[in-house]
């Protein structure tokens, strides 16, 4: 009878042990937004990493912003800062002094000195937009050392090393354009990023503009290519919570359209996760049945 207690207990402790799938569903949350959002109506339907720009410092104060993070954090969930890279008061920034054959050192340390002071908020990420050119990365090759691509990958390198030596554990991510020869003109190559960043996501926007021509086949064929070029990094697909329309319209879509993709990229293709584009622009979906495709071990 105690051998059978014991086996018993034995199996109730290997169920305990047991952890649940690392959440990957994501949405990108404007600024603007953070006081609207109602964060258990977001964990209610493990939508569970915020992806917060980080003009909520400016717009909301420290003080708010800061709770704000920590509130959310308080129910399980991941705050990752969003900000722009090479991109600054509505201009590309070449990252790439072509004349002096050198990448602009002083300007990757401006955006680093950045990324790390969020670090020290005690926030969970930190996610990189326009950490590209501008499309015309193949312009800014002035020699075999000093590219373009070099320099998208550089940057990411240093990046990695000043917030970790921080924070090992923060998570450091980056939105990517969805064409599988964005090096040529982005300077974007996953699989060099993908050393030094935990998460790709590239902007899989099948009902934007002229990536519509390709539907969801095309959109599925991205996630594969970024999964497989861009490991050891993981792959979380970007999608819209709206359509456009002919018109130029912006059409917000239902919960059941948002989920119907979710469960595609989940399900039949090597992506572990969705990043919903944007919150305030469409009807949530419950994403709890994906955890179901969940890849995590």
């Amino acid at each position: 009878m105690k051998k059978f207690f014991a086996a018993i207990l034995l199996a109730a402790a290997l169920v305990s042990c047991k952890q649940a799938p690392v959440n990957t569903n994501g949405i990108w949350l404007w600024s603007k937004f953070m006081n609207e959002v109602d964060l258990d109506e977001l964990h209610s339907k493990a939508i569970d990493n915020i992806i917060l720009h980080e003009v909520a410092f400016e717009r909301h104060g420290m003080d708010s912003t800061l709770a704000f993070i920590h509130e959310a954090q308080g129910r399980g969930m991941k705050v990752h800062i969003w900000f722009q890279a090479f991109y600054k008061e509505g201009k590309w920034i070449n990252p790439v002094d072509d004349s002096l054959n050198r990448y602009k050192q002083e300007y990757f340390d401006e955006v680093i000195e950045r990324a790390v002071r969020y670090v020290n908020y005690g926030v969970d990420g930190i996610h990189l937009d326009y950490i590209r050119f501008g499309g015309t990365a193949h312009k800014h090759n002035p020699s075999e050392e000093i590219t373009a691509t070099g320099c998208v990958t550089e940057f990411c390198r240093q990046i990695n090393v000043a917030t970790k030596a921080v924070n090992p554990k923060i998570i450091l991510s980056a939105a990517l354009m969805p064409e599988p020869d964005s090096e040529y003109y982005y300077g974007q190559d996953p699989a060099q990023m993908g050393q030094y960043l935990d998460i790709l996501m590239p902007m899989i926007y099948f009902h934007c503009d002229s990536y519509r021509k390709g539907g969801a086949e095309w959109g599925k064929m991205v996630a594969d290519h970024f999964a497989a070029k861009g490991a050891p990094a993981k792959v979380w697909a970007g999608l819209t919570t709206y359509v456009d329309t002919d018109e130029q319209k912006v059409v917000p879509m239902d919960a059941e359209g948002i989920y119907t993709d979710c469960e595609m990229m989940m399900k039949e293709t090597n992506a572990e996760g969705v990043v919903l584009f944007r919150y305030g622009l469409g009807e949530l979906p419950d994403l709890n049945p994906l955890s179901e495709y969940s890849k995590e071990k």
